[in-house]
């Protein structure tokens, strides 16, 4: 993904806002509410840890142990200090809850006391690792089981106690549309899909393959479409999206490169990059929101 990785990771926050699913949204937020005892949840691949800044806002949040695993310290520390931010703005009481006893490296913790109890720790590392320690109730992986492959798959699901439960929301699934339509969208999409392919991917139809490949496994699972769509209203985007958009067909551009002939590759850039400064493009990408339970 090109451009600022914070920057991105917040402007598509409204974005997602609006791609999940509500029924399985619901579903997620049951399952966490209802249950009791040791709650560790595994928030792999976190980014800025969105989920958890979503939660304090359930008017029933569980008590838990919150891990956010992600490559990118930077990205995880700001996680933190917005979630800090966020807590203190709804009334919780907030400190700091320690070092992590597991895979990677803890480079910030929350202690937060308000309407339940959440330890949360934000660590630099491999969440695969992370989820082979064990011993989760619940694993989340938002936008990541893209990059992942069966076995990549498994080792999260594996991480799970029986009766664990787990959450794959925003998981693309091999549509990508811009409008205004343009003359070169079916060869630069085409080749930008075919940058996702690889034996150990599930790809472009990740959605699709990943949910083949629960059912194959036996996993109880309900799934439903979360599509994003970005549009302008009256020439302005909402929020930060237009910088979230910039980065998608600057993303796309750069995937392509070597794939197309350089002169169809300049144009839509160009083309596309000239409707986003004129708030005239929209986008759409296809993605599946999937949540489950291991038994």
């Amino acid at each position: 993904m090109k451009g600022d990785d914070r920057r991105y990771l917040l402007a598509k926050e409204t974005v997602d806002d609006r791609a999940f699913d509500p029924g399985v949204r619901r579903r997620v937020r049951t399952d966490l509410a209802g249950r009791s005892g040791d709650v560790r949840l595994l928030d792999a691949g976190a980014g800025t840890a969105p989920f958890l800044r979503r939660l304090l806002d359930w008017p029933d949040p569980p008590d838990l142990t919150y891990v956010a695993v992600d490559a990118d310290a930077d990205v995880l520390r700001l996680g933190r200090d917005l979630t800090a931010a966020a807590a203190r703005d709804r009334g919780w009481a907030v400190s700091d809850a320690g070092v992590f006893d597991g895979p990677g490296e803890t480079v910030g913790s929350l202690s937060l006391r308000g309407e339940s109890a959440i330890d949360a720790r934000f660590v630099r590392g491999d969440a695969l690792d992370a989820a082979d320690a064990g011993g989760w109730t619940f694993v989340l992986a938002q936008a990541f089981v893209d990059l992942l492959g069966p076995a990549g798959v498994d080792r999260l699901l594996d991480g799970l106690d029986a009766g664990g439960r787990f959450s794959f929301p925003i998981t693309f699934d091999g549509g990508t549309a811009f409008s205004p339509s343009h003359e070169a969208d079916d060869e630069v999409l085409s080749a930008y899909h075919d940058t996702m392919r690889g034996d150990d991917r599930l790809g472009s139809r990740a959605g699709r393959r990943l949910e083949r490949h629960l059912g194959r496994r036996g996993v109880e699972f309900v799934a439903a479409d979360a599509d994003w769509a970005v549009r302008p209203v009256d020439g302005a985007y909402p929020a930060d999206e237009a910088y979230f958009l910039r980065v998608i067909v600057d993303t796309v551009a750069d995937a392509v490169w070597g794939r197309v002939p350089p002169a169809t590759r300049t144009a839509w850039h160009a083309a596309r990059t000239a409707q986003l400064d004129d708030g005239r493009l929209g986008y759409d990408a296809h993605n599946r929101d999937v949540t489950g339970r291991i038994d």
